[in-house]
């Protein structure tokens, strides 16, 4: 069962983008274009909800298979109207903690990022939220390194429980900065543990990688674009 957010049920075409990501009749392009434009659209709900100015300073955190995708959407779309915002890029492995799937792990193998430095507000964005895992390890490395006044949690599609699950994985001086936004929350989850309707299964196998080894071989192109131009980390 889905449940759409107010931003979707106005929208047209945020639904449609949804639905597109849900058929799995939708080519590569089209599928990637839909991540694309959905990163826009939750871009103008965070310059609405935000008091953004030229002195804000953001960092927009992503795993490595959305960056040029739904993170690249919010970039492009933010870049027009707020002076400083750092992108930090992450390769998650997935694995079963002591061999039991109810305890996923998602250690960082690789990373990419641009200055830490006076984060006013931290952007995590997932293509989509369902066992928290990836999310929750990215964002412990960050407030490990930066104190941001915000931290907005950014999905097209989550799972039901993905928010107090990730709540419930920090404590309340953390949890109490989250700002979750979506536009679909999904009830049901597969036999392979995938979230129904979801994305129509796995982003990185529905955009061409066939596995998490080629997902992680991959450099996102807005990472070669950006790398020169920033002092980074890796």
């Amino acid at each position: 069962m889905r449940q759409l957010s107010t931003y979707a049920q106005n929208s047209s075409k945020v639904k449609s983008l949804l639905d597109m990501l849900s058929d799995l009749n939708t080519g590569i392009e089209d599928y990637a274009s839909a991540f694309y434009q959905l990163g826009g659209a939750l871009s103008n709900i965070i310059r609405d909800t935000q008091k953004l100015s030229s002195q804000s300073t953001i960092t927009l955190a992503c795993s490595s298979e959305d960056a040029d995708l739904l993170s690249k959407g919010i970039l492009d779309d933010l870049e027009q109207h707020t002076a400083k915002i750092n992108l930090a890029v992450f390769w998650n492995t997935r694995a079963d903690a002591f061999e039991n799937k109810d305890y996923p792990v998602a250690p960082i193998i690789k990373k990419y990022i641009e200055s830490l430095d006076d984060v006013d507000i931290l952007i995590i964005c997932k293509s989509i939220i369902n066992t928290s895992c990836v999310v929750k390890t990215n964002l412990t490395y960050l407030i490990e390194r930066i104190n941001p006044q915000k931290i907005i949690i950014a999905s097209p599609v989550l799972f039901e429980q993905a928010i107090p699950n990730l709540k419930n994985e920090f404590a309340q001086p953390i949890s109490s900065k989250f700002e979750f936004l979506y536009f679909a929350k999904d009830t049901e989850v597969n036999s392979l543990g995938e979230v129904i309707p979801g994305i129509g299964g796995s982003v990185y196998q529905r955009l061409g990688l066939e596995n998490t080894q080629q997902k992680n071989k991959y450099i996102p192109g807005i990472v070669k674009t950006r790398r020169a131009n920033h002092h980074t980390s890796c």
